[in-house]
């Protein structure tokens, strides 16, 4: 096993200390083991925990509960049990779907200072549905001598260690990929969803932290809230009105919203306070498109390339602004150069496969290439998307092969599309079974 570090990603080091009444030297660091062999397997991660935590001064016995219930088979290799000094008894137990359970982990006695992760000699196996689940125990009483604030005070959820938390984190193999996939998409907005309720109850508690505004924003993002990112961001760019990137992450909000005019608005104020914001410049020229503003839009996207010739989302943006405008040859050049920065970018495959399958222009065409392209892009989208699927289809004809074209544009069409696409792929069906080919009006 091995974990994949991406290219471009931060290393963040977060350290508790103790202060000691002097100047300390600190000096962490870290170890890398690199291979040369790829992973046989690769592990996931998840995190029960409650982060609504609210102790009154007093309370002996505080319970923390939360559980999971697994979509897939897993192994369970490690536990990271987290809380701090009030914390008491820290268990959890994976309850089977044959009405068995067992112990994951048990702490009759919590110490904040001697925790660790527990690593399983033998890796307990799993079954699908089996739910597992936290209790943590806590002691905000004079009794509790690891209390840090005597007399007893109210606490809360929080980051610092006077404050308390409560996260069990479990770290299991599937069976292949799809089976950790699978695992992430279900746990992940869980988490998610409690990191707000986290982030929320710090900022109550003091709404002038611009960072807690932003890390609350990203999360409502991630779980496709945009009005309540919009809410956060807009307090950023309120507290930091210099800050670029305050008006940067507001604008996304208000896009994805549809507030155009004020997004743009914002997008704009970003570029006054730093004109070399190459994301700045291209997000603003698909917010100026979606206003039908399209030399504007153009105007940007090529400043943003200017500025980043390696931004593959910029080039892709400006290859469907020159498509609109009927060049289609130099749209074909942005596309590709879109693909070679980022071979995983589906839609630039997807307006690929249509120019070089459907292109009026002969010199354009080139049904082989259109194929691969095409294909390529029905592999990424497991054959769940439409559009892949009507450029295959297309390529399909393009090289001869009307039957199957045909084919796949019923498998196009089985997806369930709004009634003028599907009309469109219908008509483009019918062509196929004549032995005719689609091509671009």
């Amino acid at each position: 096993m091995s974990w994949r570090l991406e290219p471009g990603s931060d290393l963040v080091i977060e350290i508790h200390m103790q202060p000691s009444g002097k100047p300390e030297l600190v000096s962490p660091s870290i170890g890398f083991y690199f291979s040369d062999e790829p992973p046989e397997r690769t592990p996931a991660i998840f995190r029960l925990g409650r982060q609504n935590i609210d102790i009154s001064p007093g309370d002996s016995h505080y319970e923390v509960e939360d559980s999971f219930v697994l979509p897939v088979d897993v192994e369970v290799q490690a536990l990271q049990p987290h809380a701090h000094h009030r914390a008491r008894e820290v268990g959890a137990i994976a309850s089977l779907p044959d009405g068995t359970s067992r112990w994951l982990i048990n702490i009759k006695n919590w110490d904040f200072r001697w925790q660790h992760v527990y690593r399983l000699v033998t890796p307990l196996a799993l079954p699908r549905g089996t739910t597992i689940s936290m209790r943590y125990t806590y002691d905000n009483s004079v009794a509790n001598l690891r209390n840090p604030q005597q007399p007893p005070m109210r606490v809360l959820w929080g980051q610092f260690s006077r404050d308390e938390m409560g996260d069990l984190w479990v770290q299991v193999l599937t069976k292949n990929d799809r089976d950790r996939q699978t695992l992430s998409d279900a746990f992940r907005p869980k988490m998610m969803a409690e990191d707000a309720i986290g982030y929320e109850g710090m900022i109550k508690r003091d709404p002038s932290k611009i960072t807690l505004h932003d890390d609350a924003g990203v999360l409502y993002l991630e779980l496709n809230r945009p009005a309540d990112a919009a809410v956060h961001f807009k307090a950023s760019a309120e507290l930091a009105p210099q800050s670029a990137a305050a008006h940067y992450n507001y604008a996304t909000a208000l896009t994805m919203t549809g507030k155009m005019p004020e997004a743009i608005a914002e997008y704009e104020r970003t570029i006054a306070i730093r004109p070399d914001y190459a994301l700045a410049h291209n997000n603003l020229g698909a917010a100026l498109l979606r206003q039908g503003r399209t030399s504007e839009a153009l105007d940007h996207f090529r400043e943003a390339l200017r500025l980043d010739p390696g931004y593959a989302d910029a080039h892709f943006n400006l290859a469907g602004v020159l498509s609109t405008q009927g060049r289609f040859r130099d749209a074909v050049g942005e596309y590709r150069r879109a693909i070679a920065l980022k071979p995983e970018l589906t839609p630039a495959l997807v307006e690929l496969a249509w120019l070089l399958a459907s292109a009026r222009d002969a010199a354009i065409r080139d049904p082989d290439q259109a194929l691969r392209v095409a294909e390529r892009a029905v592999s990424l989208t497991s054959r769940r998307d439409v559009r892949a699927l009507d450029a295959l289809g297309a390529a399909q004809a393009a090289s001869g092969q009307f039957e199957l074209a045909a084919e796949t544009a019923a498998a196009a069409l089985a997806l369930g599309v709004p009634e003028s696409l599907a009309a469109a792929i219908r008509q483009r069906q019918e062509l196929y079974r004549q032995g005719r080919p689609y091509v671009m009006p």
